[in-house]
C-alpha cells in the first residue's frame, strides 16, 4: 500500500503552499506601501503599486474554491486506495479461489455493473471496455493467472460521506475500519478526543459537514460557508491525518488476514 497515500501528500503539500502564498498576500497587500522602494525601475513600482491599491477582495472567497480541490484530492485518495487494495490482495492470493470470501463475487457483479453504464461515461474516471471484459475472462475458479478490475471498485467512490467510504472499503474486504482509524493518537488529537468510540464519531461527523461544505460551494447552494485560512489549513491536516491513518488500517488488514 502507500501510492494513494503519497499522492495525496503530494497534492496536499501544493495545496498548503497555495493558502500560505494567498494568506500572505492579503496580509502584505494593506502594507506593500510601507517595503515600497520607490526608487525602483518604473514597471516595479507599478506593479507593486497595483498590489497595494487593490481592494474588495475576500479571503473567505479564495477558501472555497480551495477547500474543493483539497475535497477532490481526498476523494480521489479514497478511489486509488481501493485500487492498492484490489491490487494488494491479488498479490497476497496467488490463485482466483484464494480470494477472501465475497471478494470474487464483487468484483464480477461490479464489473458488470460498470459494463452496464458505459454509455454514460464518467468524466473522473477512465474505462477501458475491452479491458474490463479481458479481465473477467480471467476470473474462473481451476485458472491460472487472474487479473481483478480495480475500476470497477473504484467507481464506488462518488463523494467522501461515511456511507461512501464504508461501502468502498466493505467491497474491498477491509471490515471495521472506523475504530483502527479512530484509534490513531494524532487523529484523536486533532479532533479532541481521547477515546477512540468518540473519535470514530466526530470523524464521521466531520467528513459529513465537509462533503457538504464542498457541494454547496462546487453546486452554487444556500448555505453560506465563510472559511479562513487557518480553518482551511485545519481542514487539511485532519485530511492528511484520516489518509494516513486509513491506508495504514487498510494494510494491515490485507497483510495480515488468512487466505482459504
Amino acid at each position: 500500500m502507500g501510492l494513494a497515500l503519497r499522492e495525496f501528500e503530494t497534492r496536499t503539500e501544493q495545496l498548503r503552499a497555495d493558502i500560505q502564498f494567498l494568506e500572505r498576500s492579503f496580509e502584505l497587500r494593506p502594507r506593500i506601501f510601507e517595503v515600497l522602494n520607490y526608487e525602483g525601475t518604473d514597471d516595479v513600482v507599478k506593479i507593486a503599486t497595483k498590489f497595494g491599491s487593490t481592494s474588495g477582495a475576500d479571503p473567505a472567497l479564495f477558501c472555497g474554491p480551495l477547500l474543493v480541490r483539497l475535497i477532490g484530492s481526498f476523494e480521489r485518495f479514497l478511489r486509488m486506495t481501493l485500487r492498492d487494495a484490489i491490487e494488494a490482495w491479488s498479490k497476497k492470493a496467488k490463485s482466483f479461489t484464494e480470494l477472501p470470501e465475497g471478494l470474487a463475487e464483487r468484483n464480477l457483479v461490479l464489473t458488470a455493473r460498470l459494463l452496464s453504464s458505459v454509455d454514460t461515461p464518467r468524466d473522473h474516471l477512465k474505462i477501458d471496455v475491452i479491458s474490463l471484459i479481458d479481465n473477467l475472462v480471467t476470473c474462473r475458479d481451476g485458472g491460472g493467472s487472474y487479473k481483478l478490475n480495480p475500476s470497477a471498485f473504484m467507481d464506488l467512490i462518488s463523494g467522501i460521506t461515511p456511507e461512501v467510504v464504508e461501502k468502498g472499503l466493505k467491497a474491498v474486504r477491509v471490515p471495521q475500519w472506523d475504530n483502527a482509524v479512530a484509534a490513531d493518537g494524532k487523529l484523536q488529537s486533532i479532533l479532541g478526543q481521547t477515546r477512540t468510540v468518540d473519535t470514530a464519531k466526530e470523524m464521521m461527523l466531520r467528513l459529513k459537514k465537509l462533503s457538504r461544505w464542498r457541494n454547496n460551494w462546487a453546486h452554487g447552494g444556500d448555505e453560506e460557508v465563510s472559511l479562513t485560512f487557518r480553518e482551511l489549513s485545519e481542514q487539511l491536516e485532519f485530511l492528511i491525518t484520516f489518509a494516513k491513518a486509513m491506508d495504514a488500517v487498510v494494510d494491515s488488514k490485507i497483510q495480515s488476514a488468512r487466505l482459504s
